[in-house]
């Protein structure tokens, strides 16, 4: 005889499915979702997370179960990303329906990786609970739930559960244990769920590491602020050095102390408000800020705005802004009236600090005080950044890192086999390749710092592990003093003897098949490439270019004409010399020396060297980069000296150009030469520039003027290259086109002559986009050699 439940499903005609979910589904509270989803639809069976995803089996009449699999992805948490639903029958079909649907324990078997979920703001829900006297959770600085908080800064394995986190030594108290298990609950498996009674907690000490009270810790922290002090706050991914924007006091002395001269601070302000008041703000910038990821926006001033020490982004006309992103910033944020110096706790160009320990040594001749938390940080993740120039347009990620990394990112074509790609030696991120897609690290920084170097190997290392990879195939660029390719090299020698290849990629082809990458193209296009240097496949510096290409290879069909850089990397940095050297091009040796304006970017006895340096041609290597042009600009205006950080030169001379009252045409004063490799002469652009200042031209007239000078002579150089090709797609990356106002002015006249123009938006135009190229490329040479 038929059991009563295998009647009752000959009767009602049940269905069974196992599903198989992939993307962003855990620590995003699907698993809860799914239950609820079951229970509404009177569905039974089981939901689990596995390092795949989530494995879902269902039984449910087939109309129900064809409803429940298309609310999988219509209905799906806010934190979710769904990228695929595979329904699949069970390998055993025997067995009877169950009686109920149950959320099962984490599956560790399978042998295929998960996605790591990314770190998330604070959501409205717990800021309620937060604010709410009468909650428990009043006033708690670590509060999160399904919905928000810490993800990848505390994951130490996956699957994704609590005894693989950081959270594994704060065992939950009753009440937080009830939530935990209730399927209805907001913090059902929220894995890093806590209160005041089990922890972790807030402290205020010392820099010796003594309590600084017993009270409310924020506002002790606030008349810390108020005093002029400096505080170094422990976040999701790293610590914050934290003074009032208004005290000029307090924001001088934070650059003496951290070694940042010049380059702009970030701000954190308590609500939009605020932000508008300090910053022109459209709805797009508005919805990044309130995004999980809430990034610092760097969105134009407003005229008139709140008055903020001028040495928080000096010479800037943008500036960087944050909402509170975390429990603890929102409570801060709101004891103070002014806006807050949030940046992140480093000195100079050093990685960020992410332990206590570490913040007391490294932070303590810099900060006065630690507000911080014994929540532990298992990996330095840096708050992500996007530039916002124009209403109406999308905002443009110039660092990818908190609340964005390492999500992956979809490959143009699906490689053969698992890769590392190493990215550059600045700005860096590296990227494992796998399954069709890039998992693109967080921002490392400058390779050159031990420090950083020490954090590259080390990211490497941790997301191989957690994504449980081993390279087939490694790749790197071309320059062979790069540090992340002499790591990729050594890579290649494997301890158990396996042949890992080494695949090079040329730095600018990299950036272009980054662009291809993020737009999920994979055809030819015109490429404007243009930085401060890459290596160039006949061994001289590169960066002003002009490509035909796509994700397989690439020919060189233009570029700037190239400036000779005294010194070498030392032009880079005293930008007098490129700038000497520009006025040696246009005007010759004799005529630049006598010139008036040349004792005005360089001492006489720097100048002679310089000259006798020119005229032998010694240690004066050639560079097409745009960016060593952008410096000679700059010096010639008097905007900038010495790079005293990356793109000083040019985000000083974006700045002025944007101040121009008149924005004089620069139409024509880039001329383009012939043959199969033309070049791009930039001499009668200098010689306008140098006129004009002689000629009294207001400094900021020529900034705009050079900008639509090297905009109409890249457009049309563009255009002539597509129209010999054949093809009507323009692409534009590379580190200048963090430039808005140059890649406006170029888009426009692109757009004007009927070309489709790419530019980025999701993926930094700079180095932090070059490990996404790397994997691009690897990804098809090693899917055509398969």
């Amino acid at each position: 005889m038929l059991s009563d439940s295998r009647k009752k499903a000959k009767e009602v005609d049940i269905g069974r499915l196992q599903l198989r979910v992939r993307g962003q589904v855990q620590g995003v509270g699907f698993r809860p979702f799914i239950h609820r989803l079951a229970a509404e639809l009177s569905i039974t069976g089981w939901v689990l997370n596995d390092v795949a995803g989530v494995l879902i089996e269902a039984w449910a009449n087939p109309a129900i179960l064809e409803e429940f699999a298309q609310r999988i992805s219509s209905d799906a948490p806010p934190l979710a990303q769904i990228d695929s639903v595979t329904l699949q029958q069970p390998q055993d079909m025997s067995g009877e329906p169950p009686s109920a649907f149950v959320i099962l324990e984490s599956d560790t078997g399978s042998d295929q990786a998960g996605r790591i979920t990314v770190d998330s703001a604070v959501c409205s829900d717990c800021l309620a609970e937060m604010s709410d006297a009468e909650d428990r959770r009043f006033g708690h600085g670590l509060i999160n739930c399904t919905n928000c908080g810490p993800r990848y800064s505390i994951i130490r394995d996956l699957p994704y559960d609590r005894p693989r986190t950081t959270m594994a030594g704060f065992p939950m108290c009753q009440a937080c244990e009830v939530e935990y298990r209730d399927p209805s609950n907001r913090r059902f498996h929220a894995q890093p769920t806590c209160c005041p009674e089990c922890g972790p907690s807030v402290f205020f000490v010392s820099c010796d590491g003594k309590s600084l009270g017993e009270g409310n810790p924020f506002a002790a922290a606030r008349a810390f602020l108020e005093a002029g002090q400096t505080l170094a706050m422990k976040g999701l991914g790293g610590f914050h050095l934290v003074v009032d924007a208004t005290n000029r006091a307090a924001v001088q002395s934070l650059r003496e102390r951290k070694k940042r001269d010049h380059k702009p601070f970030a701000l954190m302000v308590r609500d939009y408000e605020v932000a508008r008041d300090l910053c022109q703000l459209d709805d797009a910038a508005i919805q990044a800020l309130a995004s999980p990821a809430a990034p610092i926006v760097i969105a134009p001033k407003r005229p008139g705005g709140a008055t903020l020490a001028p040495e928080v982004a000096p010479g800037q006309h943008r500036l960087g802004v944050m909402l509170p992103n975390t429990p603890m910033q929102h409570l801060l944020a709101a004891e103070c009236t002014s806006p807050l110096v949030m940046t992140s706790a480093n000195l100079s160009d050093e990685p960020l600090v992410k332990d206590d320990e570490e913040a007391l040594e490294r932070l303590s001749a810099v900060a006065d005080a630690f507000l911080t938390h014994d929540r532990p940080i298992e990996r330095a993740v840096d708050d992500s950044v996007a530039v916002t120039d124009e209403a109406g347009k999308p905002l443009v990620v110039v660092r990818r890192a908190r609340g964005m990394a390492p999500q992956p990112l979809p490959l143009p074509v699906a490689a053969a086999g698992v890769g590392l790609c190493c990215g550059a030696d600045l700005k860096n991120s590296v990227a494992l390749v796998r399954n069709g897609e890039a998992v693109l690290s967080q921002h490392v920084g400058d390779l050159s710092y031990t420090l950083a170097y020490d954090r590259f190997t080390e990211t490497v290392t941790d997301l191989e592990r957690l994504l449980d990879i081993q390279p087939d195939w490694v790749a790197v660029d071309q320059h062979p003093r790069y540090l992340s390719r002499q790591y990729g090299v050594k890579r290649s020698h494997q301890a158990d003897g396996r042949e890992v290849q080494v695949i090079e990629v040329q730095h600018h082809h990299a950036h272009l098949a980054s662009l291809l990458a993020e737009h999920q193209r994979n055809e030819t296009i015109v490429g404007i490439i243009c930085d401060g240097v890459g290596f160039g496949l006949d061994g001289t510096a590169w960066g002003g270019e002009i490509l035909l290409g796509g994700l397989a290879s690439f020919e060189r069909v233009g570029h700037i004409r190239p400036l000779r850089l005294p010194g070498g990397d030392a032009a880079a940095k005293q930008t007098g010399r490129c700038a000497f050297s520009w006025m040696v091009d246009v005007l010759g040796l004799a005529e630049a020396l006598e010139h008036p304006l040349a004792a005005e970017i360089l001492a006489a006895n720097e100048r002679m060297t310089i000259a006798s340096m020119l005229e032998a041609d010694l240690q004066c290597p050639p560079s097409s980069g745009l960016g060593r042009l952008f410096d000679a600009a700059a010096a010639l205006l008097g905007l900038c000296d010495f790079n005293h950080h990356e793109a000083m030169s040019g985000q000083l001379l974006e700045s002025a150009a944007s101040r121009s009252p008149n924005s004089p045409s620069g139409g024509r004063l880039m001329t383009l030469g012939k043959g199969p490799v033309f070049a791009i002469d930039t001499r009668p652009l200098g010689r306008r520039i140098v006129n004009g200042i002689g000629e009294g031209e207001l400094v900021d007239d020529l900034a705009w003027l050079f900008h639509d000078a090297v905009a109409d002579g890249l457009a049309r150089a563009a255009i002539s290259a597509a129209g010999q090709a054949c093809i009507n797609v323009v692409g534009l990356s590379g580190g200048v086109f963090c430039n808005l106002l140059l890649t406006r002015l170029m888009a426009n006249r692109l757009e004007s002559a009927g070309m489709e123009v790419l530019t980025h938006h999701q993926i930094p135009p700079n180095d932090g986009g070059i490990a996404l190229g790397q994997a691009a490329i690897a990804a098809m040479l090693s899917a055509a050699e398969k």
